[in-house]
């Protein structure tokens, strides 16, 4: 070790570093939290000053994370005080330049140069050369480019890092690069784990992806217009959709696969990750490159061992360019506790007690002049808290928000609680909002004309947007309490890149209920720690009877334990599912060979499994959500029929019917906490639901049917009872919204259309291509039955827009044989009246560039 080395390792130990830390942190926490504090114990005098300063100057050259990470968090805790007094500034700058962190330099006063010394002037000169990024001004931050160097030599790579640390930018920059690098010779896929991820990443996309042979789709289907030109793909895909674009063998071939909040394949409590895992081992047999993406876990080689590939090709990043900082408000005792970076409790003197309306207060405090995220887990929790909290609020005038007001009213509903909440710049966040209500919410957060946003667990997927403070008011996901990669993953969306040096995480327990911190000394580990665990997969440690239970499912018969929740079910079945497709094709994989290893009876159930299939292996891995059995069944029946070919609400109520009694639904759909058919009745439900949706309704008409719908029912279902049903109730309007939204997004376009495609790719099969009926999947998935509004949406248009351009611009559309051959941007531009449609002219420059 150099004697440089050696003094970094005894600044890291030096007591009196956590003193000047703790003292540092108190400080800040008082200022943030209006607490005045006379205790002189907490101000630094000049020694300590300049001291802590210099253990910042020294510990940014560490080799190791955390004395770069500490070096950073003593520049955020100091900069609110100190920005503009020369020593600090010479100091900040030649930490921030060690360190790599250009954002954060912009943030120092301009005149910061005159403090910067020739070593640190050189070595900014330096570093903005090298770790010049592929996009104009940006530059790599140390571990970014490192990291981007690394992906440069590699066919595969697992990489794992902060929510903070720019992952997408990283993977943004490596596709430039592919695609200079390799002429513009491959086309790629990023895989997100939901369809609410499609657009935001698919619009970035189109942003940074300058190139103009490339096109960014996002539905598996390569639009007929650009099969004629030499055009090259970048994808943007949930797993079914990309299941669905291998399916088709005369697709372009994929090279490269980028998997986004990989964390997901493995995940215990998500019952998509045999989907995601099915998904990827896939592209690994038709050799696609495969590239993981995580947040912050010790072992991110684990994704490569999981598709058998070398595990040398990974990293793990542990500098984060935002510094944060973590609390803990209880107003059940009244405490409020600061954890420190040195592991100790440090006591706030906040006196929660005194302040009526409780949450508003510490919201409207702590969030002043700044955007604020507030987690609250359950849809009616968010929509309830953000309701009562912008009650509280003084009216916000803003033409922006005005316009996404009137947006809601007419595209949504005139009584939707979204609208109440925006006049007061409050919002609410879930993946079940309209996706272009979602964005617009999204948009004006980040322009900061709403201050503060209420969301469920969406952001865990990877939805980008970051605040200065996240408020967290539960500690579970579901019923589930938080992992730490759970928590983490949430509580680093506290702290903007290039807007601010540090972000505070607050955790809050506002009500003695479970799921709420309602055991503060065991709930609170998961902040106190800042530590994740390795991830063990199910697959590969099958742990508690994994292969057991796997078994159990193939042999339909009962698990190894009483209680398993619906999840587990779920997971355990599909992933039985795959070892079924696994033996059926003969193909080698994890699952199967430790399923060999870890059951007993594996060997005779898989044998079993060969002998009594007779479903293709293209259908079974297409439908690998839906049990083996009932396809089977389906298969050998005298009694399969095409689909019908009209499309009324009566042929819906028989498509139901028929799918209720061969899949099963009676026990497959009917548990959990929102089963999709709890009982044959809710049939006729998704009936008139379905019939609208396929229709083309625009979404505002199917809400008011439902309304009128429900009257005539003259009750709803709501938590788990039947309740009086009122159309002039305004609760009422908004439980029929927010079900509405997701038996769309979850039922219709999702379950039912699954088995749907399984239906008809076996009659497809069974009675030939021409016999197999209507698109029912197609209309399901676009909302439609017109083909012209079905292929503009694979030309990236939302439903919405294509019908729009159908219906008042089809002049700018050249067809041949029926279909688009050309889409003349230039000529719609021309033609729309701004004044008449300004919404769709806004989101269509959006799409196309055109410029506002």
């Amino acid at each position: 070790m150099s004697w440089f080395n050696k003094l970094i390792s005894k600044a890291l130990s030096d007591p009196y570093l956590d003193d000047l830390l703790v003292k540092a942190e108190t400080n800040y926490a008082n200022h943030f939290f209006d607490v005045q504090c006379s205790d002189e114990t907490i101000t630094f005098s000049d020694k300590e000053y300049h001291d802590i300063l210099r253990f910042a100057d020294i510990l940014c050259r560490s080799e190791i994370a955390e004395g770069r990470n500490k070096a950073y968090k003593i520049i955020s805790l100091l900069y609110d005080f100190y920005n503009d007094e020369p020593f600090f500034k010479c100091c900040a700058d030649a930490v921030l330049t060690k360190l790599g962190i250009f954002p954060a330099l912009s943030l120092l006063a301009k005149q910061n140069n005159a403090y910067s010394t020739t070593e640190i002037l050189l070595e900014k000169v330096v570093k903005e050369t090298y770790q010049a990024s592929p996009f104009e001004g940006k530059i790599f931050t140390n571990a970014q480019y490192d990291l981007f160097e690394k992906l440069k030599n590699s066919n595969h790579y697992s990489f794992s890092g902060p929510t903070s640390f720019g992952k997408s930018f990283i993977m943004e920059a490596f596709i430039n690069h592919i695609i200079e690098e390799r002429n513009s010779a491959d086309n790629m896929v990023i895989l997100v784990p939901t369809r609410a991820l499609i657009n935001q990443v698919s619009k970035k996309l189109k942003q940074e992806i300058r190139n103009t042979k490339y096109k960014v789709l996002t539905h598996p289907v390569v639009p007929p217009m650009y099969q004629s030109k030499d055009y090259k793909y970048i994808f943007v895909f949930t797993p079914e959709r990309w299941i669905s674009y291998i399916s088709e063998n005369s697709n372009p071939v994929v090279t490269y696969m980028f998997i986004d909040e990989a964390h997901k394949i493995v995940s215990k409590k998500d019952s998509r990750a045999p989907l995601y895992y099915h998904a990827i081992l896939l592209a690994e047999r038709k050799s696609v490159n495969l590239f993981f993406a995580s947040p912050t876990i010790p072992n991110a080689e684990v994704f490569l061992q999981l598709f058998e590939k070398s595990q040398d090709e990974s990293m793990v990043i542990q500098d984060s360019p935002v510094a944060q900082n973590r609390y803990y408000i209880d107003f059940i005792t009244n405490k409020a506790t600061l954890f420190s970076d040195t592991g100790k409790e440090i006591f706030i003197a906040y006196d929660a007690s005194k302040e009526s309306g409780y949450l508003g207060k510490l919201f409207t405090k702590l969030g002043k002049d700044c955007q604020n995220i507030v987690y609250c887990n359950t849809i009616d929790d968010t929509i309830d808290y953000a309701l009562r909290f912008s009650q509280k609020l003084p009216i916000k005038t803003n033409d922006e928000i005005e316009e996404l007001i009137k947006l809601t009213k007419t595209f949504v509903h005139k009584d939707y609680y979204l609208i109440d909440c925006l006049r007061h710049g409050v919002a609410f966040h879930f993946g079940r909002l309209p996706q272009r209500i979602r964005e617009q919410v999204e948009s004006l957060f980040s322009k900061g004309l709403i201050d503060y946003v209420f969301c469920t667990s969406t952001l865990l997927e990877g939805v980008n947007l970051p605040a200065k403070n996240i408020f967290i008011l539960n500690n579970a996901i579901g019923m589930s309490k938080f992992s730490d990669i759970d928590f983490w993953n949430l509580a680093g969306r506290a702290g903007r890149l290039s807007k601010e040096m540090s972000g505070n995480i607050i955790c809050v327990r506002a009500t003695n209920k479970k799921n709420r911190w309602d055991n503060p000394e065991k709930d609170l580990n998961v902040v106190r720690k800042k530590t994740i665990e390795n991830i063990l997969p199910s697959i590969i440690k099958g742990e508690k009877n994994f292969y057991t239970n796997l078994g159990n499912a193939i042999q339909n018969i009962s698990f190894t334990k009483q209680n398993v929740s619906q999840t587990e079910k779920d997971i355990w079945n599909h992933y039985s599912n795959l070892l079924y497709v696994h033996q059926i094709g003969k193909n080698d994989s994890i699952l199967i060979n430790n399923f060999l290893k870890k059951n007993k009876m594996a060997k005779q159930i898989l044998s079993t499994v060969s002998k009594s299939n007779e479903i293709p292996l293209s259908i079974l891995e297409q439908c690998s959500i839906i049990k083996p059995k009932y396809q089977n069944a389906l298969w050998k029946s005298n009694q399969i029929e095409p689909l019908p070919k009209e499309i009324t609400k009566d042929s819906c109520q028989n498509i139901l019917e028929v799918l209720y009694d061969t899949y099963n639904w009676e026990i497959e759909e009917s548990g959990g906490r929102n089963p999709m058919a709890r009982d044959r009745a809710r049939l006729q439900y998704f009936s008139v639901l379905m019939y609208s949706w396929i229709q083309g309704t625009p979404l505002n008409m199917i809400i008011n049917n439902l309304i009128r719908y429900y009257e005539g029912k003259g009750q709803i279902f709501h938590q788990g009872n039947y309740i009086s049903f009122s159309g002039n109730e305004k609760m009422h309007i908004n439980i029929v919204i927010n079900n509405l939204m997701s038996d769309i997004d979850t039922a219709l376009r999702f379950k039912i259309k699954n088995y749907l495609l399984n239906y008809s790719l076996i009659v497809s099969s069974r009675l030939g291509e021409k016999d197999t009926g209507a698109r029912w999947v197609d209309y399901l998935e676009y909302g439609t039955t017109n083909p012209l509004i079905i292929e503009l949406q694979t030309l990236g248009l939302p439903r919405h827009l294509a019908d729009f351009v159908i219906k008042h611009h089809s002049k700018c559309l050249h067809f041949s044989n029926e279909m688009v051959v050309d889409f003349d941007e230039k000529q719609l531009q021309k033609e729309i009246d701004q004044e008449s449609f300004y919404d769709e002219y806004k989101e269509l420059a959006e799409i196309f560039e055109w410029g506002l």
